[in-house]
């Protein structure tokens, strides 16, 4: 049919963002308070993300940090994970440390070329000087290996992505990899929620400036 369901994309990512959320809401309280934001029309330039930047409802000065999840993999959990670009900041850091703990280990962007840092949603407050990453799911997965999560990616790229074959299929699809990475977010966020910790953008990063002046 030419219903574009988007079960990739990103569907998939906002039932993981509702599992790490009720997760989080069965769990003991945080000290610091979290926001799970469900934002819209990033396609037509990121608007949903860039409205709530522009009227937050915590300050962007006191928020701690972003974390971005977008069209998880519905195959294998993976040995790796990989973000949207790599950028410089020690929120990077703490995410490598939390996937060591689930021995996982972070792969380079497969697709630099592409500037996705720039065009998800967690842009919008990256260029306000909020610490922030976007997560995608690894490629070196537990059955296949490599060859197995690039040949899924080459062919969603060309026959799903943005198109209606973007569609659910019951004897394919795994939840258990989807589950994986929603483990890891998790990991990071109750860390940052838990601690004092304060995420900061590395020398060369374009946003280093913004924040120090939002801290002060």
């Amino acid at each position: 049919d030419a219903i574009f369901n988007g079960a990739v994309d990103n569907a998939a990512g906002v039932a993981q963002l509702l599992e790490i959320a009720r997760a989080f809401q069965k769990a003991p309280r945080t000290s610091r308070s979290l926001g799970f934001l469900f934002v819209g029309a990033e396609e037509q330039g990121l608007l949903g993300s860039e409205y709530y930047a522009t009227h937050p409802l915590y300050p962007l000065e006191k928020t701690v940090a972003n974390l971005n999840t977008d069209s998880p993999r519905p195959m294998s959990p993976a040995h790796d994970f990989m973000t949207s670009g790599d950028a410089p900041l020690t929120l990077m850091d703490s995410l490598i440390e939390e996937a060591g703990k689930l021995t996982r280990r972070h792969s380079p962007d497969s697709r630099p070329e592409a500037g996705l840092f720039f065009r998800s949603d967690h842009f919008s407050l990256a260029k306000r000087g909020v610490p922030a990453i976007s997560f995608k799911s690894g490629e070196n997965l537990d059955e296949g290996g490599v060859a197995a999560g690039k040949a899924w990616s080459e062919a969603y790229n060309k026959d799903r992505y943005h198109q209606p074959n973007d569609e659910f299929d019951a004897k394919t699809w795994r939840s258990d990899g989807i589950a994986a990475d929603a483990a890891l977010l998790y990991a990071l966020g109750r860390r940052l929620a838990e601690s004092r910790e304060w995420p900061e953008w590395k020398d060369g990063s374009e946003f280093k400036a913004i924040r120090e002046v939002s801290k002060a």
